[in-house]
């Protein structure tokens, strides 16, 4: 993820590059927001998470019509995430980012999925 940060306590934090290809498929673009929703959950926060989708349309890009819809696949990619968060964990502390310990990631997407759920109402 590339972000232009600007000076230390402002508040106009900005993504302003994404690239999630570990792997290529085929399917909505909804999953591949999706999954790389869930990993700036995990990298950076829920926050970072929760903000991805409504940007990528901000962006020009098109989701599904539905809030419904686009919710299924945040949430099925979240949760599919649980059960790599030990594998996923290690590689990033390994660049750097010591400071995701598999708890700490564990409850980056604990606080994630709840957000997505909060959506609900």
């Amino acid at each position: 993820m590339l972000f232009d940060v600007p000076l230390p306590g402002s508040a106009g934090a900005r993504i302003t590059g994404v690239v999630d290809w570990a792997a290529t498929s085929w399917g909505p673009a909804d999953l591949d927001v999706a999954h790389c929703s869930t990993h700036l959950a995990l990298l950076h926060g829920p926050v970072w998470g929760l903000r991805f989708a409504e940007a990528y349309e901000e962006a020009g890009g098109v989701l599904a019509a539905a809030a419904s819809e686009r919710l299924h696949w945040q949430v099925r990619d979240a949760l599919a995430s649980s059960e790599d968060v030990q594998s996923v964990a290690q590689p990033w502390r390994e660049a750097g980012r010591t400071e995701l310990t598999t708890r700490a990631v564990e409850q980056r997407l604990d606080a994630y999925v709840t957000g997505l759920m909060d959506t609900l109402g």
